[in-house]
């Protein structure tokens, strides 16, 4: 393809998506109703890849100064920070992060616009590692903020499944695009243009949040007269997570709520605050998916093959088919029956 032909189509395709972020960061920012931490931990990742895929569809036409690339390089540095603690404040019920922790993350940040004019930008040889060492960041940021996902995934206080997978697809998609460009970098892989990548990427993810715009509301505040310290209820939270594993109170079809609070030593006012704050989910939900796990665990061992389903219903503590069918459904989109078989 003729490579004027190419510029113009990378900057029209690029330019969907770079619109789209901008416009979304901004509006995240300025919104006073979708102003919670972790938006504004996201805003800075549109915010700052926009940039850097800006910066690159600028220089296709006009002349930059090494100085002033370098500014835009290093806005790399803010997109694994950024993923990292949207992730972290999304999945933590929005908990605000200290002074402190944000200047670690984003020192690499300042430290190199601070010093961009010391920072080569020619096409040498150290130019070029320094802008792998970049991409390096994004993708350690992207490894740690899955590992940390997959390592936490039943304690994270995420309001429903689709929170989860959003998190996990997000972080994936970045490190994919780091990935492309140091196999770009190496000429392991063909070209792509970094502006076409990103289109795809924002392009999908505004799909995503569309589908899902809870993702990005502010919840009212509960329980605001509450005695209970987030410490306490730390505390109280992983006396309740260790009587649903290891003595699996779950099992009793005649568990209540207040049967349960009186086991922690708290009244079933602060047990439901506990639940609704640190789960995102009422009391009921809460000891379904327990329930519905054990039954997944029952339907695939072999001692429990010939079991009806209706069975596998009491022996996971439900007391009737029909809450049964309506939790497994809910929980893991699919019927016992079709699990069942699946396995199989």
């Amino acid at each position: 393809m003729n490579p004027e032909i190419f510029k113009h189509i990378e900057l029209l395709l690029g330019s969907v998506g770079l619109i789209i972020a901008l416009f979304f960061g901004a509006f995240m920012i300025i919104s006073k109703e979708q102003q919670k931490s972790a938006n504004i931990f996201l805003a800075i990742y549109l915010l700052a890849f926009s940039l850097r895929i800006g910066k690159s569809l600028f220089y296709n036409y006009f002349p930059i100064n090494p100085i002033v690339r370098n500014v835009f390089l290093g806005m790399l540095l803010a997109i694994g920070p950024s993923l990292w603690l949207y992730v972290k404040n999304l999945s933590a019920n929005n908990k605000k992060e200290g002074h402190k922790v944000l200047q670690v993350h984003y020192i690499p940040l300042l430290f190199f616009v601070g010093f961009c004019w010391l920072i080569p930008n020619d096409g040498s040889q150290l130019s070029r590692m320094i802008f792998i060492v970049l991409l390096l960041h994004i993708l350690g940021y992207g490894i740690y903020t899955l590992y940390y996902l997959f390592r936490n995934k039943e304690q994270l206080i995420v309001k429903e499944k689709k929170t989860y997978t959003w998190l996990f697809f997000l972080t994936l998609l970045t490190m994919l695009m780091s990935l492309i460009q140091i196999g770009v970098f190496f000429r392991w892989v063909p070209y792509l243009s970094t502006a076409f990548l990103f289109s795809i990427v924002v392009i999908t993810l505004a799909i995503w949040g569309l589908k899902n715009v809870s993702l990005f509301k502010i919840e009212p505040k509960k329980y605001t007269g509450s005695t209970i310290s987030d410490q306490n209820a730390t505390i109280y939270l992983d006396k309740l997570i260790y009587l649903m594993k290891e003595e699996k109170l779950y099992l009793d079809p005649e568990i209540t709520l207040t049967k349960l609070s009186d086991r922690i030593g708290i009244t079933s006012k602060q047990l439901s605050q506990i639940i609704n704050q640190h789960q995102n989910e009422n009391y009921s939900q809460f000891i379904a998916r327990y329930r519905v796990e054990e039954a997944k665990k029952l339907l695939s061992m072999p001692a429990y093959k010939n079991f009806k389903i209706a069975a596998i219903a009491y022996e996971s503590g439900f007391n009737s088919i029909s809450s049964f069918n309506a939790s497994f459904k809910k929980i893991t989109n699919t019927t016992a029956l079709k699990y069942r078989e699946s396995l199989s």
